[in-house]
């Protein structure tokens, strides 16, 4: 029968808690949200230097920001939904694809 020192009894609980602190670090670098923060501020920068605003699609491009909020509530009134999008001093009347052709007629009535 194997005689079993007590070097065994102390180095188990070291392996364990080893092993414990590997997977909690694996962890934490899989599921940390400081490089997907950086890789998402960057596809949303290059998107609007794109002129991209996923789904929605610009109806109208005006001067003032009270001309951009008329604009929307008369949207709004009309039951479209609409957005003000501002980039480099350029203000813009943003609505959703699917009521792009409700927009330009109201936008074009205006």
């Amino acid at each position: 029968m194997p005689v079993v020192h007590s070097v065994h009894y102390l180095l188990a609980p070291f392996v364990a808690f080893a092993a414990v602190a590997l997977l909690a670090l694996i962890c934490r670098w899989v599921f940390s949200t400081d490089h997907r923060d950086d890789r998402e501020a960057r596809r949303l920068e290059q998107a609007l230097a794109a002129g991209d605003y996923g789904l929605l699609v610009p109806v109208a491009t005006v001067r003032t920001r009270d001309d951009a909020e008329m604009l929307q509530a008369v949207l709004r009134d009309a039951g479209v939904r609409a957005g003000v999008s501002e980039q480099d001093g350029t203000l813009q009347v943003l609505v959703f694809t699917k009521d792009l052709a409700r927009a330009r007629a109201l936008v074009a009535a205006r």
